[in-house]
């Protein structure tokens, strides 16, 4: 804890879940609240009936703050009686948290759970929730006005603050060569890197459709799609259609954090066609890898990539993939990699957490 102020007026923040062995986001951001003079809590393990009250009522000293980040661990259910009973519970939980003088926070990573069954009664807890809630945080304005569009959103509630970057989280980029020989990848030639869990909303069968219908046009480049599939039909169904196109290595296992770095040293573009996205965790996992990226132009990816938005396009042109990746062999990349790496700037985990202490001040 940071003995920037007296303990008496220390504010005690509970975060949930706990999700800090899969992503790094929220440790990055425990760390700049910390440095701010906040005391950061987690929970300890899941408890049934009222899981969040109970974690509040088990901390040694009195919580002020709650700051929730995704939901899904608290709407549980393979069927929909079952995630309904789970939604009205989380929903009295927040309740019964409010009642004794918490305030809550709520990061929107995302509109629903990925690959939502349910995604009506995720919406009716999110609404209620945004009700509830003392502070909403966005991490960028454009995915504040696409979240306002499908609910109601009381305006003066909510705070944008960026998403950080992952600089000094992963190793330290090496030589290209190397890592493409660490790899196992053509040496010569351009790497399109597509990195991240294989999920159908990020658009890869799309990506291979017009990699496969226009391999004359690209030359000696590699498309390199490097992930795990949580679900293994949708697994499979990618190899084979990998399998059928010229030009692509699919990595289909499990990256390791410590060999993240060898697939963005090895890259020389990332691409990211994803179909529809609030906060791309991939997308700033580019930038501080200081890569170019082509993506769809949406207003929260043009939001964070800012004047480095060369090899964006309009997502509702069935040509503009393909335009993207034409034009990544004209332009200078290695400019562009310039102002990838002064934008990733702005993503400052001290002024994040700063941003962050006062919402909770606000409270």
């Amino acid at each position: 804890m940071s003995t920037n102020t007296p303990s008496s007026e220390t504010l005690r923040v509970l975060v949930m879940p706990d999700y800090r062995i899969d992503n790094p986001y929220q440790r990055l951001l425990a760390k700049a609240l910390e440095s701010e003079g906040v005391e950061v809590l987690f929970p300890f393990g899941y408890r049934r009936v009222c899981p969040i009250l109970r974690a509040i009522k088990t901390q040694t000293n009195k919580i002020d703050v709650l700051h929730l980040h995704w939901l899904s661990p608290y709407i549980k259910g393979n069927n929909k009686f079952t995630k309904s009973i789970y939604a009205i519970k989380f929903i009295i939980d927040i309740l019964l948290t409010k009642l004794i003088g918490v305030k809550v926070v709520w990061t929107v990573h995302n509109y629903t759970s990925h690959n939502s069954q349910f995604p009506g009664l995720e919406h009716w807890t999110q609404q209620n929730l945004l009700k509830l809630a003392d502070r909403i945080i966005f991490h960028n304005v454009s995915a504040c006005k696409d979240f306002s569009q499908t609910y109601q959103v009381d305006k003066s509630k909510t705070e944008v603050i960026p998403h950080g970057h992952y600089r000094e989280v992963y190793n330290s980029p090496i030589d290209k060569l190397a890592a493409r020989e660490a790899l196992s990848l053509p040496l010569s030639g351009r790497i399109y890197l597509n990195l991240g869990m294989l999920r159908p909303y990020k658009g890869i069968e799309r990506l291979l459709q017009v990699w496969r219908e226009n391999r004359n046009l690209l030359g000696q480049s590699t498309l390199l799609i490097a992930g795990q599939a949580l679900d293994q039909d949708y697994g499979q169904k990618l190899a084979n259609q990998a399998s059928e196109t010229e030009g692509v290595i699919l990595h289909t296992n499990f990256i390791a954090d410590e060999r993240l770095h060898l697939f963005f040293s090895a890259a020389d573009v990332v691409v990211l066609p994803f179909d529809r996205i609030l906060t791309s965790g991939s997308l700033i996992l580019a930038m501080s890898y200081g890569k170019p990226i082509i993506a769809p132009r949406t207003g929260g990816i043009v939001e964070t990539l800012g004047t480095a938005d060369w090899l964006l396009y309009e997502p509702g042109d069935n040509q503009g993939l393909l335009h993207a990746l034409k034009e990544s062999i004209q332009i200078d990349l290695d400019a562009l990699s310039q102002l990838i790496k002064e934008e990733c700037d702005r993503l400052d985990w001290q002024n994040i957490g700063r941003l962050t202490k006062t919402t909770y001040q606000n409270c």
